[in-house]
């Protein structure tokens, strides 16, 4: 293999490639491997036909095309290894010269290439870093989460009050006729939950058990349900139990019965270690995105168009098979997000592009840097994701469940982050 030509504009590369005598050969065998499978000639089992028994009974000309496809295919991918060529899409444009027997074969084709990236404002960026501490609210709300999920409700002898818990006989009608759906007997009823609406809940408040009442809700044209839609619904509705909410007071001993610890300060210790560790992290890759998202903008390059169909393709089979996995479908998540097909197309462009941007910068910066990934810097990972692994043994057997390329490529992008904020400019964002 011979490269005569190899030419770059912008994104784009055409190449001029000589195939020798061997490599030409060594794709017609190939072909002929593959071919002879199938092959059906009297007196020869399948896949023991003999070359030349085989170019007489089928011919040359089929072994030939086949042949020269492989041949171009691997002086190909010889080219663009010793082109140092980081190519994104299958070549285009192919053309292959006419086959003369027993002289070199030579085709042309242009491939697109991810761009050449020139990072050089990297270094001493100035970025807002938010504050990791949590407030003594936030913490409440955790602990008032326990309160809640403790909670007990008793039958009392009242009018009905915001938070009660009723059991009811609810009969509805529209335009005189029973609307089944609605129509039950002992449901119960939480009083600001608005299961039939705030208005059905507000027709309660202040009545006693065993009143029977009347009434109609009118529900807007916009309502979830839409057999409810745009229409006025009567009720008959008999309260037959009330019941008060009682939330118990957190103590020691409610702290013990419902979770791992014994007393509330050991508790309100660890969701405040808890919640600033998911803080920190929260504000760690604000950081990093903030970090990548300003050098980016300080950098000017072009996408390869093929480059990004393929990401977005990527992008949009990951997130379809993340539905997936949850029961739902492109179709549901754009009913229940109320966006149109155009508009979560645009979203995720957006998203890929910013995705692919980042992406190519880092790599930029890792390259220029020199940053590589050891095999002390994969050991320790494997260490730090498998703390049982503590032996040579142990962690080999590790490595060969993993995705080992992938985990390089996530060492040098955590150590690329690291280099950036070392060197970075952060300030204490004011509140």
């Amino acid at each position: 293999m011979k490269i005569l030509k190899s030419k770059r504009t912008n994104n784009t590369v055409s190449l001029e490639i000589e195939v020798s005598l061997e490599t030409l050969e060594e794709g017609i065998t190939k072909a002929f491997n593959s071919m002879v499978k199938q092959a059906k000639v009297p007196g020869f089992r399948a896949g023991k036909v003999p070359r030349n028994v085989f170019e007489k009974h089928y011919g040359k000309e089929i072994l030939l095309k086949d042949g020269i496809t492989e041949a171009v295919n691997i002086a190909y991918l010889k080219a663009i290894q010793e082109e140092s060529l980081d190519v994104v899409d299958y070549p285009q444009n192919l053309s292959i010269n006419e086959y003369k027997e027993n002289e070199p074969l030579i085709f042309t084709c242009d491939v697109d290439v991810k761009p050449e990236i020139k990072v050089d404002k990297y270094k001493g960026i100035k970025v807002e870093k938010e504050s990791i501490t949590i407030s003594e609210d936030v913490v409440q709300t955790q602990l008032q989460q326990l309160q809640n999920s403790a909670v007990e409700y008793k039958v009392v002898e009242r009018e009905v009050q915001k938070e009660d818990l009723l059991k009811v006989n609810v009969k509805a009608t529209i335009d005189n006729q029973e609307f089944s759906k609605w129509t039950k007997e002992n449901v119960g009823v939480g009083i600001g939950s608005s299961i039939f609406s705030e208005k059905f809940d507000d027709n309660l408040v202040g009545k006693k058990a065993n009143e029977v009442l009347s009434f109609s809700v009118h529900y807007d044209k916009d309502y979830h349900l839409k057999d409810v839609a745009d229409k006025n619904v009567d009720f008959k509705v008999t309260i037959t139990q009330v019941k008060e909410k009682h939330v118990p007071e957190i103590t020691d001993a409610l702290v013990e019965k419902l979770t791992q610890f014994k007393t509330v300060e050991e508790l309100t210790e660890n969701i405040k270690t808890s919640l600033e560790n998911q803080r920190k992290n929260e504000v760690d890759e604000k950081l990093k995105t903030d970090l990548i998202d300003t050098i980016v903008e300080k950098t000017t390059f072009d996408i390869p168009e093929s480059m990004l169909k393929y990401e977005l393709e990527q992008d949009k089979a990951y997130f379809e098979a993340t539905l997936k996995q949850s029961g739902g479908t492109i179709e549901t998540y754009l009913k229940m997000t109320q966006q149109s097909e155009e508009d979560f197309n645009k979203q995720l462009m957006t998203n890929t592009q910013k995705r692919v941007k980042q992406q190519l910068v880092i790599n930029a910066i890792e390259k220029k840097e020199e940053i590589t990934a050891n095999e002390d810097d994969i050991k320790a990972e494997i260490l730090r994701m498998k703390p049982e692994a503590t032996t040579d043994e142990k962690i080999a057997e590790e490595r060969k469940k993993i995705n080992e390329n992938g985990l390089t490529q996530m060492i040098k992008q955590k150590k690329v982050f690291d280099f950036l904020i070392e060197h970075a400019k952060i300030v204490e964002k004011k509140v």
